[in-house]
């Protein structure tokens, strides 16, 4: 069977509006066992949209598109579709009433919405006014909803997947999604082809990211599956975390260990503080970050010393172990993280060029770990990358016991 997303709206092609609507539909139809094999985006006008709706039905069985549903004079998604489908249309009386019960005094909206083409299901819209429509004729099946994502998901959930789950079945698949801090997508790559090879019943997705590699492994027979996984993790178990981030296992590690954790950043900008407080409950163990971002700053709050900033300059192992001494001496973290680096895109050197990070970390009394990386990319990316490098360093390190240096241990 193919799926296709059809995503409508002139505002997409513009890039004026992110398409959550078609990364949210490929994913939760991946993780029921179905596969999106294509898909496309239309403009709001009659012409290219009758064509790509008409293209889409002759090339796939199912097609889910979103957008151009509501009364306004751009909304063309609805006639189109009764087109398609040579269909005439009838007020839905029931859809009718409901909507003058939420939206009183709105007549035209409300009669323009309970316009239904006759050939079609109507879809409840409970958050919005603009009903999802179903049709189904030849074979061939096309659901419209809402453009707006929070209309758009829960009619999704609630009304038109339990019809495509009836309408077409698939066999249940074993899934196992894998997350991995610290290893490279190259690294990975070439162990995951040596098990495809092994167990040929497991499909194999990977997905990187910067600092994190996740792998999704799906198989109808379980065996296989497990043993793929297993094998996988006797050479790259001590790098799995499980969480949907390194931030939340990070946090989950420290908040069952009853410990805090501070940080203090110069080349990150607070990106390491950005990324944990971004996942909620945060706050149960993570004090904060001190941004210091000038040496006058570093010796001030953190009490760097002069000295060592002149002589080994402020991207130096005895910068970020004099900063760490200073997280502890202005908190009372159990955990801490100092960091400084180049992250461009100028100031590189010969002996320190562009991405190199100094980072110490580790927990209070105790001899930290200090060392070095280098991380490529755009400024963004390198921020970014080292921040979920030090925050999988600690969580190794926490939960494993594992030293935070050299990141990658094979």
């Amino acid at each position: 069977m193919q799926i296709e997303i059809v995503s409508i709206g002139s505002e997409l092609l513009t890039g004026r509006i992110v398409n959550t609507n078609a990364a949210f539909l490929c994913a939760r139809l991946e993780c029921e066992g179905y596969r999106v094999c294509l898909q496309t985006t239309l403009p709001d006008e009659r012409v290219p949209l009758l064509r790509g709706l008409k293209e889409a039905l002759a090339r796939s069985d199912l097609v889910i598109a979103t957008g151009g549903l509501g009364p306004t004079l751009d909304d063309e998604t609805r006639e189109v579709a009764a087109e398609l489908f040579q269909s005439g249309f009838r007020i839905d009386e029931e859809i009718k009433e409901e909507l003058r019960e939420r939206y009183p005094g709105r007549f035209f909206a409300v009669e323009d919405q309970a316009r239904i083409p006759t050939k079609a299901t109507p879809l409840k819209n409970k958050v919005g006014s603009a009903p999802g429509l179903l049709f189904s004729e030849g074979g061939k099946t096309l659901i419209l909803l809402p453009g707006v994502p929070k209309e758009m998901e829960p009619l999704f959930l609630e009304a038109a997947f339990p019809y495509i789950q009836k309408r077409f079945p698939v066999p249940a698949k074993h899934r196992v999604p894998l997350h991995f801090c610290l290893v490279f997508e190259s690294l990975l790559d070439p162990h995951l082809r040596k098990l495809s090879s092994l167990y040929p019943a497991v499909e194999v997705g990977i997905y990187p990211a910067h600092g994190t590699v996740s792998v999704i492994l799906t198989s109808l027979q379980e065996k296989q599956l497990r043993a793929f996984e297993g094998d996988l993790l006797l050479r790259f178990g001590e790098y799995r975390y499980e969480a949907t981030s390194i931030a939340e296992a990070l946090q989950v590690a420290c908040i069952a260990q009853g410990k805090t954790l501070a940080c203090a950043e110069s080349c990150t900008g607070g990106r390491v503080a950005s990324c944990v407080t971004a996942i909620a409950g945060s706050s149960a163990y993570f004090l904060g970050s001190l941004v210091t971002y000038s040496n006058g700053m570093k010796h001030s709050l953190l009490g760097v010393s002069e000295a060592t900033l002149a002589s080994q300059g402020a991207v130096s192992a005895e910068v970020v172990q004099e900063m760490l001494l200073g997280v502890f001496r202005c908190t009372e973290a159990d955990y801490a993280i100092a960091v400084s680096g180049i992250a461009g895109p100028s100031g590189g050197a010969p002996d320190k060029p562009l991405g190199t990070v100094f980072a110490a970390l580790g927990e209070r009394g105790k001899v930290p770990d200090v060392g070095s990386f280098k991380v490529l990319g755009n400024r963004e990316t390198r921020i970014f990358t080292s921040s979920q490098y030090l925050l999988g360093a600690l969580w190794r390190k926490i939960v494993k016991g594992i030293p935070a240096f050299p990141l990658l241990n094979i």
